[in-house]
């Protein structure tokens, strides 16, 4: 894991889940241990840390970036990985964009509102 000298930027993004205990149980499934072509597609392009939390059907996660991310490379990186592409298409089928997110958007940048460090 590399320093904190290391880390540019925090991305916090939404997306929600299909209403479908169901199939967010088989979300959460995949998520316990993701595929390792999309973990090392995420490691070679500056993301150092990702989480994902859930509420409900809302899904928050959290990306830590390394000072060199360049998001646009980083997407059209995973255009151009067939994995990534499978990966995705997969995970559409259980995810649905919040009533905020652009259409053809999938996960949205939240804006930060507080921070106990600012203060």
């Amino acid at each position: 894991m590399s320093g904190a000298a290391d880390r540019g930027r925090r991305f916090c993004q939404a997306l929600d889940l299909v209403d479908s205990p169901a199939l967010i149980e088989e979300y959460l499934h995949h998520h316990q241990r993701i595929w390792p072509e999309i973990a090392a597609h995420l490691r070679e392009h500056g993301i150092l840390d990702m989480e994902i939390y859930r509420l409900g059907t809302r899904l928050f996660m959290i990306v830590d970036v390394s000072t060199e991310f360049d998001a646009a490379r980083f997407a059209a990186a995973g255009l151009s990985n067939p994995h990534v592409q499978r990966w995705e298409a997969l995970m559409w089928q259980y995810q649905v964009a919040t009533p905020w997110t652009p259409k053809g958007e999938k996960w949205v940048e939240m804006e930060q509102i507080f921070s106990l460090q600012k203060q």
